[in-house]
């Protein structure tokens, strides 16, 4: 119930406490949300991102955006295979398109927009723990933010989701090009 609470506290301070818009570098969020999920996940579980970009957001606000894309990448994953989470970018003009693409159970195209709303599970409570906020915590920090967020239903095994963020006006169309791979709980 506690967690409940706060989770329903998180959502609704969303834009209403704020820190203010910074530049926030996308690679730097990835090794801290690596490093806050390493307890979360089985071994041989693997983050990779690579090229990501430096966006202009809310650093907490970020963090949490991943922390909770990532975490239900790793948490819905397929018995018996190895995670893999895979973040990449792309420009579009005044903003990035950002997936995050995974190897797990996926999500069946007729509910691509119920899995951002409140309280919408689509597996018993007893099947995966969580209080059902997590993708619509996301999906409010994303538009909060400007931008827009859609499950990409074309792709199997896995989900793959896709969301935009406002770009740095004055920094180039390239992110780091070196690729990052974090092997968790190896």
């Amino acid at each position: 119930m506690q967690r409940l609470i706060n989770d329903l506290l998180a959502f609704s301070r969303i834009g209403r406490l704020t820190s203010g818009f910074t530049e926030v570098d996308l690679n730097r969020v990835l090794t801290d949300v690596t490093s806050q999920l390493e307890g979360r996940t089985e071994d041989g579980a693997e983050i990779i991102w690579s090229g990501l970009p430096t966006v202009e957001g809310e650093d907490p606000l970020i963090t949490t955006l991943f922390v909770n894309l990532v975490g239900n990448a790793l948490k819905f994953r397929r018995p018996d295979v190895p995670s893999e989470v895979r973040i990449t970018a792309e420009r579009d003009g005044k903003e990035w398109r950002i997936n995050v693409r995974d190897n797990g159970i996926g999500i069946e195209a007729e509910f691509a927009d119920k899995v951002f709303v409140i309280f919408q599970r689509l597996h018993a409570r007893d099947a995966y723990e969580g209080t059902g906020i997590g993708l619509a915590i996301v999906k409010k920090i994303v538009e909060y933010h400007g931008g827009r967020i859609w499950l990409d239903v074309d792709v199997t095994p896995g989900a793959s989701i896709w969301f935009t963020l406002p770009a740095v006006i004055g920094l180039d169309e390239s992110g780091d090009e070196q690729e990052s791979r974090e092997v968790v709980g190896a």
